[in-house]
């Protein structure tokens, strides 16, 4: 009886888990753009560029967001 209890305890905890994760998801892939964005439109201000790096900025946020979704999904999407 014991071990059942610790199996659905970790079944719990794993659950909780991929829940987080999941939630993590539309914020990363939303931030992620947003803040190359600003660095971006922050840099070209500066540099009198506008807007050849907000646009380069965007480009890098959305790789950046995307290469962090594979690499959750590659870490917590197996199941395991």
């Amino acid at each position: 009886m014991k071990k059942l209890k610790e199996s659905e305890e970790k079944d719990k905890l794993q659950d909780l888990t991929r829940v987080g994760v999941y939630l993590t998801i539309p914020f990363v892939l939303a931030v992620s753009p947003i803040l190359g964005w600003w660095i971006g439109s922050w840099l070209d201000k500066k540099l009198d560029s506008a807007p050849y790096l907000m646009y380069i900025g965007l480009l890098f946020g959305f790789i950046a967001g995307f290469r962090e979704l594979y690499h959750l999904v590659k870490r917590f999407g197996n199941g395991k």
